[in-house]
């Protein structure tokens, strides 16, 4: 699915990140370990298109990530504090869907089925200004998974989240993970890599310095 080739991304002057060759099959959970720093969030934009190479390439399906129309059909990128509209939960959740022209009985159905994956059933009428910050991130993940999006790259997706939100937001990635999507999502807890992700890849100052299979 993605493919890079002599990449290099640059703020600047500072090289933030750089990989000789990357491939990453559709359906493969991938992992990201590091630092702050180490070039994390860098490549999850890169994987976005919401960074161009400036040197190399980066492709998506063949053609350049950042040109890509079908990348920006089937991927969402969320940021580990991740942007909550103004209005209600069940307005967010919606919202990906209806920026996409879906029809609204199948936004509908989409939002009603996200927010039972992630436990937000019953939060409908709940307005953003009550929510904590794990109930933000599973509001935010609820909206990509609402879209249709079928490529998920996540920026630390339980970072802001306590244990119950913690384990609502990983029981609905590992669905997501047997149902075939693509998620790559960066952390910073080891075990949350390997219970989670079939690869882990082990980033520090902008290039990747181990990539391992785990027992999943």
């Amino acid at each position: 699915m993605y493919a890079v080739e002599g990449l290099e991304i640059r703020y600047g002057k500072g090289l933030a990140f750089a990989a000789s060759e990357l491939h990453i099959r559709e359906g493969e959970c991938v992992a990201l370990l590091g630092p702050n720093g180490s070039g994390k969030t860098t490549l999850l934009k890169a994987l976005n298109g919401l960074l161009r190479p400036s040197a190399g390439r980066l492709l998506f399906r063949g053609s350049p990530a950042a040109l890509s129309s079908e990348l920006r059909q089937r991927s969402v990128y969320l940021h580990q504090m991740p942007y909550i509209l103004a209005g209600t939960v069940s307005y967010n959740v919606c919202f990906g869907s209806k920026s996409r022209s879906v029809a609204r009985d199948v936004a509908e159905r989409r939002a009603a089925e996200a927010m039972a994956l992630l436990g937000l059933s019953g939060f409908e009428r709940r307005r953003h200004r009550a929510l904590s910050g794990g109930e933000a991130q599973r509001v935010a993940l609820a909206r990509a998974l609402a879209s249709g999006a079928d490529v998920l790259l996540l920026d630390e997706p339980t970072a802001s989240a306590d244990s119950a939100s913690r384990d609502l937001i990983l029981g609905g990635l590992e669905r997501m993970v047997r149902e075939g999507a693509t998620i790559v999502f960066s952390t910073h807890d080891q075990a949350i890599a390997s219970a989670l992700a079939g690869r882990v890849l082990t980033l520090e100052r902008g290039e990747i310095t181990e990539d391992r299979s785990t027992s999943r």
